[in-house]
């Protein structure tokens, strides 16, 4: 018994003295040993400390063992291994690092922080059950072992001694209590076996059915729970500029046949466009059929000098119908019985103020006459009104040509010619393309300054028929024009390849916006047949975060692994401020749930498009 002696008392009885060295004994024999309950942890070399800390924050454990690798971002600033101990030393526990990295070594005994060769002579230091340092006492890892618990008994190397071995060695004594204890019982008969069955307790049963719900629920709150958090990545508009030159397919074939990227080849072509158009005549005059409206006026004169007027003296109506006198008038003055006044007889004009026909029109009631020829501030001083309505207006008109008729139809003429030249250039463009044999729809026409050569405009237009009277008449107009077209699907790919060598490699292009292309032209040499111009596009990039490729599988884990746990409206915000996200929208399950999951794999993510999502 490891070389232990029974001690005795003479003031106990033989049998008290035997149960106390055996209770002695026993809690010799049987004393645990207790240990420090320990973690051991593993640090990817990009680990920053804050990823560390989340790990062990929830940890439970007092020590805390980090295997670091070399060249680990911990070891690039004494500051962040300063950082780290403290907040540990905040929450009770203490680090221990354990390394090869140099660099890491001597930055952690600068701050005092224990550091452990992960290997010395061939076998891992730590991970030996030889040390007898109880710090260092850490089993090999496995997926059953990675902490001991504190004040946990331990299995002994010794084997133990049971209570029948050591009361062997008091026989003589035991047979006397045994032999005592039997004589002193009285003798029973043996119990016959019994089967009973007993009826169960119903508050037993209510419990046990309150205790696996409370459990049921329990494992519904942590294990049931998700969300889906859909992210939008952020995009931009990317655009680009590049040089091309159009050049003559039979000028420069030897260089179009060297293929250069930014080279393609431009076809010359011409036409003279035909414009014909029908001008209606403006002109008109009061036919034999036609009468004007008269009758007579009262002209009163409120000044005190007599107001003559000459003959053909318009007077006229608010609605612009305008009569005349035929012969001169004197008004006389007015005096202290009212204004002078004086009877003229007066006849309509053929057209009103506005150029229409007046006929019928003229035949009006009583009503007040303006002189619209006097100065504004005569006008007040004379007036005239007719009693009788004015009669004798039949409406019956001619049309005749005018000169401003000739003009009008000259100058439409010549922008209807220009107008359309553009667009029978492009029809004779697409006509030649099918008969060389090509898809017309892929040729474009070069259009900007100086692209399309427009000639003089020639203008046919009748000389004699000024004043006639005729209702319309035609008048042509010609133009020659000259351009040159291309294939513009071959511009768009030079574009589109310049694109994609400009956007940046953690970005993919979304959509290209073809319709967005144009050009300006800076140069044209006709000697050479070429000319060269600036062409640009715009296309849509978002960052690139497919769940599918290591680096956008690894940038959700990353978000997954800092939001888990966290208030819905914190998680949002941090996803949200992240340079990679435009837009996150959080759904849970259960709707009211307001924490993210503390399950990592209950957090499930669905990309958008940045374009569709609009």
């Amino acid at each position: 018994m490891n070389g232990k002696k029974i001690k005795k008392s003479g003031d106990l009885e033989p049998q008290d003295e035997v149960k106390q060295d055996v209770s002695d004994y026993i809690e010799e024999v049987e004393k645990p040993e207790l240990i420090s309950k320990k973690k051991v942890l593993y640090a990817d070399i990009d680990d920053e400390i804050t990823t560390l800390y989340d790990k062990i924050r929830p940890l439970k454990m007092k020590n805390i063992y980090i295997v670091v690798p070399q060249r680990s971002i911990l070891f690039q600033s004494v500051v962040n291994l300063k950082i780290l101990k403290r907040k540990m030393e905040d929450d009770g526990k203490l680090l221990y690092l354990i390394t090869n990295d140099k660099n890491g070594i001597y930055m952690a005994a600068q701050i005092g922080i224990p550091v452990y060769n992960r290997e010395a002579e061939g076998k891992p230091v730590l991970f030996s059950t030889e040390v007898t340092d109880e710090k260092l006492k850490i089993t090999p890892l496995k997926a059953s072992v990675n902490s001991l618990e504190e004040d946990a008994p331990t299995r002994m190397s010794e084997k133990k001694i049971s209570i029948s071995e050591i009361l062997q060695k008091f026989k003589g004594f035991k047979k006397t209590l045994d032999i005592k204890k039997i004589e002193s019982q009285p003798k029973k008969d043996k119990p016959k076996s019994k089967f009973v069955i007993v009826a169960p307790n119903r508050q037993a049963l209510i419990g046990l059915i309150v205790a696996t719900l409370c459990v049921l629920l329990v494992v519904v709150y942590i294990a049931l729970p998700g969300v889906t958090i859909y992210v939008t990545p952020a995009a931009s508009v990317l655009e680009k500029s590049v040089n091309i030159t159009l050049a003559d397919a039979q000028k420069n074939a030897a260089e179009l046949q060297a293929k250069d990227p930014h080279m393609i080849a431009s076809y010359p072509i011409e036409t003279t466009v035909t414009k014909t158009i029908t001008h209606y005549a403006t002109g008109k005059k009061i036919s034999e059929k036609g009468a004007n409206a008269s009758g007579k006026i009262m002209i009163y004169n409120l000044s005190n000098n007599s107001w003559p007027l000459i003959a053909q003296t318009r007077f006229q109506t608010k609605e612009g119908i305008v009569f005349r006198i035929p012969n001169g008038t004197t008004v006389p003055p007015a005096s202290s019985t009212g204004p002078g006044k004086i009877e003229a007889f007066v006849s309509a004009d053929p057209t009103d103020a506005y150029g229409s026909i007046v006929g019928a029109k003229g035949n009006i009631g009583p009503t007040r006459f303006s002189l619209p020829g006097l100065r504004d501030d005569s006008k007040s001083k004379i007036y005239a009104e007719n009693t009788a309505p004015m009669a004798g207006g039949i409406t019956d008109y001619v049309s005749f040509v005018s000169d401003k008729d000739i003009e009008a139809a000259k100058s439409r003429a010549k922008d209807e010619v220009l107008k359309d030249a553009i667009q029978e250039l492009k029809l004779v463009m697409q006509d030649k393309a099918k008969l060389a044999g090509g898809d017309s729809s892929k040729y474009s026409l070069l259009e900007g300054d100086g692209a399309i050569e427009i000639g003089d405009v020639s203008i046919n237009a009748p000389t004699d028929i000024t004043n006639k009277e005729m209702n319309q008449f035609n008048v042509t107009a010609n133009v020659h024009v000259k351009g040159l077209y291309y294939d513009s699907n071959e511009m768009i790919s030079i574009l589109v390849q310049e694109l994609e060598m400009k956007k940046s490699p953690q970005k993919k292009l979304l959509r290209i916006n073809e319709d967005s292309s144009t050009y300006r032209i800076f140069q044209k040499d006709a000697a050479s047949g070429k000319v060269k111009l600036t062409a640009n596009i715009k296309g849509i990039e978002e960052y690139s975060i497919d769940p599918t490729s290591d680096n956008g599988a690894k940038f959700l884990e990353k978000i997954r692994q800092h939001i888990v746990g966290k208030n819905i409206t914190e998680a949002k915000n941090y996803i949200q401020n992240l340079p990679e996200i435009n837009k996150v929208e959080i759904e849970s399950w259960p709707a009211w749930a307001p924490t993210i999951p503390g399950l990592a794999e209950n957090i499930d993510f669905q990309v958008r498009d940045a374009v569709n999502a609009e």
